[in-house]
């Protein structure tokens, strides 16, 4: 298998972060709320009454670091499958980047290290979306390409970067802390599945 291949097999293996989320919230007690609820509370190693208590919260921090893995390793094998230019590198550079923030979000869970797994979250929000934006703006300026997928990709970084600026402002529109912080954080992983299933259908390696 050439590396551009594995490289989107690795972005479509991203998804494993939904299913890691769904098991880990089948097996909290009582109700876990996606609205009212952080995804990071269901990697919390110490149950606090009443609020917090994940018993697979190990199953939950293992997606985290897989996913950085899966990040990182996927963006940096379809390096070449991009163009050359300062807005896909810089794009590409925050991608994988921010593959480096969830690693920390599952290293240092909530709880246990409060400081650094914010900076990690606050890290891989910033830069997934920012990366996503970046990679649609270069898709929309150049002349050859599907505009589309620019505006898709453009559309989704936007969205979660307002995401992003909700939630430092402590305004959740009524979708709770929860709903908003989702917003920040699902459309990167369904990007990446989507881009690395393009890449997999496609004869032609380049973007």
């Amino acid at each position: 298998m050439d590396r551009s291949r594995l490289g989107a097999g690795l972005w479509i293996g991203c998804l494993q972060y939904f299913a890691a989320e769904a098991l880990a919230i089948r097996g909290w007690p009582g109700r876990y709320s996606l609205s009212r609820n952080f995804i990071s509370d269901l990697g919390a190693l110490h149950c606090t009454p009443g609020a917090v208590c994940s018993p697979l919260h190990a199953w939950m921090n293992g997606a985290f670091v897989l996913q950085g893995v899966l990040i990182v390793s996927g963006t940096w094998l379809l390096r070449p499958t991009f163009p050359n230019g300062a807005v896909w590198s810089s794009a590409l550079w925050l991608i994988g980047g921010s593959g480096v923030g969830v690693f920390l979000v599952g290293q240092a869970p909530e709880d246990a290290f409060p400081a650094l797994h914010y900076a990690g979250a606050v890290e891989n929000f910033v830069s997934c979306n920012l990366g996503m934006a970046a990679i649609g703006v270069a898709m929309l300026l150049r002349r050859s390409g599907p505009k589309w997928l620019g505006a898709i990709s453009l559309g989704a970084g936007a969205l979660g970067l307002t995401a992003v600026a909700l939630l430092a402002a402590g305004v959740d529109l009524g979708l709770g802390v929860g709903g908003v912080e989702r917003i920040a954080a699902y459309p990167f992983p369904l990007w990446l599945a989507g881009m690395g299933a393009r890449m997999l259908r496609r004869t032609e390696p380049r973007i």
